[in-house]
């Protein structure tokens, strides 16, 4: 007997592979048959998962010549003040986001994009951080000055000098703590996106 009757052929393993499988489905089908109430759930599932799209919306700030951008996503609040005469800031949540007539829902009201005419945004972290201690520095200096001046009557202090560190100082930590005003345009625009995830 040749080397090559011993070796078994790999079109028998796939027939007998086929045969577990079939066995498999018979098996399969007959526990489906008797539970009506299982096989409606697996169809459904099946239908489900297989079919089933999960989106998220946004508002996107973007900025003319940058890739980076804002994003506000419901239950974000956002400060704006409309087109118009009247000059007063809202400050509304946005509730939900409408893809399809560009709306916002800002505590149930319905604004419009282009109704928004400018947006205040705070800054980032670290730049309310370095205002604040420049802001700190500004104000220890001024009182640092006023009590060796005035108080200990220290003529060699030069305070007008000293006062204007100081109020150059204050006057840098509040702006950078101020927010920031954009006004929409060229420049900077609103715009609602979804991404859509299968």
């Amino acid at each position: 007997m040749s080397l090559l009757q011993h070796k078994s052929s790999p079109f028998k393993h796939n027939e007998a592979a086929q045969r577990i499988c079939a066995r498999r489905e018979i098996l399969i089908f007959a526990f489906l048959s008797k539970n009506s109430t299982m096989r409606t759930f697996l169809l459904l599932f099946f239908c489900l998962s297989g079919f089933s799209v999960f989106g998220q919306k946004m508002l996107l700030l973007e900025r003319a010549n940058r890739a980076q951008t804002t994003k506000f996503y419901p239950g974000d609040m956002l400060r704006f003040r409309l087109v118009g005469e009247e000059n007063y800031w809202y400050t509304r949540s946005i509730t939900d986001i409408l893809l399809e007539n560009n709306t916002l829902m800002l505590d149930n009201f319905a604004v419009k994009l282009p109704e928004i005419q400018t947006i205040k945004m705070r800054r980032k972290p670290i730049w309310r951080i370095g205002g604040g201690a420049m802001f700190s520095l500004g104000a220890t200096l001024a009182l640092a000055t006023t009590i060796g001046r005035y108080g200990y009557q220290d003529k060699d202090v030069d305070a007008p000098k000293l006062y204007t560190v100081a109020m150059a100082s204050l006057g840098a930590g509040w702006f950078l703590n101020t927010p920031r005003k954009y006004r929409l345009g060229e420049k900077h625009r609103l715009r609602i996106v979804e991404v859509r995830f299968r």
